[in-house]
């Protein structure tokens, strides 16, 4: 499907609060335009796996990281109901006329890597490549949550922190549960704090 197409199917559907629409739009999770818009198209069952496991340590909402568009974080509240909170850098970027409409209000990192997080909301990485910020980001955090969603060893992409083998910099983090996002070796890994 041609990349514009997606867009625009997307653009509809969100306009229609009609989150299961959407994820229909790669239901196989193989199309390269769709890739483009969203790294990780998860199922129903990936988002009552990522509700369940929230709903678990009565986390009251989400923190996203390098969200990007927002279209991820747009599902997951819409799923879920909980409040989710953007973070992107590179302003001009995001709000330029070339860039893919944001789905979510972004609040954007400059030069500070510390952001102000409320500790009752999960921290969320998908596809993230910057482990020193990573790190920094999880230092400068009071909650009990780290949620990564990224690529499994041996899929040909990278990210990092790595889902299964984050740095975390300390070992005050352990791994309680994850994930496959439908069959792409892409995985939800949740980390508790100890």
């Amino acid at each position: 499907m041609d990349e514009n197409i997606v867009l625009e199917k997307v653009l509809h559907f969100h306009s229609n609060n009609n989150w299961k629409e959407i994820l229909r739009i790669n239901e196989k999770s193989n199309d390269k335009n769709a890739l483009k818009l969203l790294w990780v198209w998860p199922s129903e069952e990936n988002l009552k796996f990522l509700e369940s496991a929230l709903a678990e340590r009565n986390i009251q909402g989400v923190t996203s990281l390098g969200c990007g568009c927002g279209l991820l974080e747009w599902i997951i509240q819409a799923y879920t109901g909980l409040p989710i909170v953007g973070f992107e850098i590179n302003k001009e970027w995001w709000e330029s006329k070339y860039s893919v409409p944001a789905f979510i209000p972004l609040k954007y990192v400059e030069e500070e890597i510390v952001v102000e997080t409320n500790p009752n909301f999960a921290l969320l990485f998908c596809y993230f490549n910057n482990g020193e910020a990573f790190r920094e980001y999880v230092d400068n955090y009071r909650g009990n949550m780290v949620i990564i969603i990224g690529p499994h060893d041996g899929s040909g992409r990278h990210t990092d922190p790595r889902p299964f083998f984050p740095n975390f910099g300390q070992s005050k983090w352990h791994l309680v549960n994850y994930e496959e996002i439908k069959d792409t070796r892409d995985f939800i890994t949740i980390y508790i704090r100890s």
